[in-house]
């Protein structure tokens, strides 16, 4: 529990980091990582280890020390406490182990400093949830290419490398050896020659099967991941097939289905933006709500220099709805109870024949404003020419609304009384 708080400071939006402590993180990931691959050999070499092993522990020493330091600040900028077992571990991944004479397995200490970067890993994967999958199987494969690197060193270790050949050769071939182990091929041209080897073979062995049957478990259904609204949406359709097949539906009809469907694929991959947004806590849901709509909401005339209170409940109450290309969005003479705002497409408002195009409107305009401030019937037809987003805005829904706020209601009820006594109506009072 306490790596978990202790991490949290790295879960801070990646932006509210500044730029120089962003590299730092990205420095001290590669830097461990590297300290990783080079601490085992650096056990297993002992004496025969490249002349500048020493300089880069060293190197890992100094900065790891100014890591501790780095964290340190950071705690007291983010506020998340910084000590106990989490320093401790830093402390002694920071110590200058190379140093100990005839002691090689200290350096396996500096393996600590991982769990830093195990809850930097975490972080990101919280942090970026649209790729969540991805990075799942990037993780995977980093953790793996250890653990393949740390199991190849062990080999060559109880081989030993005075056999004969250069130290790069020696660790290929225990590489190699434990590559061809784990994936359960096995080709038997390396073997055990000992009880040590033997069950060191076993424990690679066993090591495998559990990682085969990982990959099997859950590598598929990672990659099936890595786009799940494609993935639902081609499940839906399946099903959606299937039905229109058991109820014999009309070919024609089933076409207009599938481009229905097809159109909220590409445009709002599959998602009901209904169902996402109220998921959200209330303060989000408000955000969200008003920048999608804001703009929109805005441009009705009877709505300008309203209250920001205001705007955000209508914002609150107002549906998205899609129509398809030739769907009577309302029909002059029928009672008015709703209006629209146009988020995506084009609607043509018809003649009095129902037929001729007397006006197309299109993205960020509205009609039927008049259904919220009198109750009288639609004064022209409305018709989808394309697939059509749209928010829908009840009369219920804004009474209830503007009860709430008297003297905006006044100001609503002078402007239908001006209406009313008017002479001439506008195009857009559908």
């Amino acid at each position: 529990m306490q790596f978990s708080r202790a991490f949290m400071r790295a879960r801070l939006p990646w932006g509210d980091h500044p730029p120089l402590a962003r590299l730092w993180i990205v420095c001290v990931m590669v830097l461990v990582t590297a300290g990783a691959v080079v601490a085992p050999l650096r056990i297993v070499l002992g004496h025969e280890a490249p002349a500048g092993a020493d300089w880069l522990d060293a190197g890992l020493t100094l900065l790891f020390a100014a890591d501790i330091a780095f964290n340190a600040w950071d705690a007291r900028r983010s506020g998340v406490p910084y000590g106990g077992l989490l320093l401790a571990t830093d402390a002694v991944a920071a110590l200058p182990l190379f140093l100990v004479p005839h002691a090689p397995w200290l350096l396996a200490l500096r393996l600590l400093k991982l769990v830093r970067v195990a809850g930097i890993l975490t972080a990101w994967r919280q942090q970026h949830l649209h790729r969540w999958n991805t990075l799942r199987l990037v993780y995977f494969i980093y953790w793996l290419a250890l653990a393949v690197h740390w199991l190849a060193t062990g080999w060559l270790a109880l081989r030993g490398i005075g056999t004969g050949g250069n130290v790069g050769t020696l660790y290929l071939r225990s590489l190699y050896w434990c590559i061809s182990t784990i994936t359960t091929i096995g080709y038997g041209d390396i073997t055990p020659t000992n009880n040590a080897q033997v069950l060191y073979a076993i424990a690679v062995m066993i090591f495998g099967v559990g990682m085969y049957g990982y990959v099997i478990a859950n590598i598929a259904t990672i990659i099936a991941n890595l786009q799940p609204a494609r993935t639902r949406y081609l499940a839906n359709m399946e099903k959606l097939g299937a039905f229109m097949r058991s109820r014999d539906i009309p070919p024609a009809l089933q076409r207009k289905i599938r481009d229905y469907y097809g159109y909220v694929w590409e445009h709002r991959l599959g998602y009901d933006e209904s169902s996402i947004v109220q998921g959200l806590p209330p303060g989000l849901l408000v955000e969200v709500s008003l920048f999608l709509k804001r703009d929109i909401i805005q441009k009705v005339p009877f709505l300008r220099g309203a209250s920001d209170d205001l705007i955000k409940e209508i914002a609150l109450v107002m549906q998205p709805v899609v129509y398809t290309p030739g769907d009577v969005i309302c029909a002059a003479g029928a009672a008015a109870a709703d209006m629209f705002f146009i988020g995506r497409g084009r609607c043509d408002v018809l003649g009095e024949d129902g037929h001729a195009v007397i006006a197309t409107l299109r993205d960020g305009e509205f009609f039927g404003e008049v259904a919220l401030l009198e109750h009288r019937p639609r004064s022209a037809t409305v018709r989808a020419a394309t697939y059509c987003d749209l928010y829908r805005l009840g009369k219920e829904d804004f009474d209830r609304v503007i009860a709430r706020f008297p003297e905006f209601a006044a100001h609503v009820a002078a402007r239908s009384a001006g209406r009313r006594g008017g002479s001439g109506r506008r195009t857009t009072q559908r």
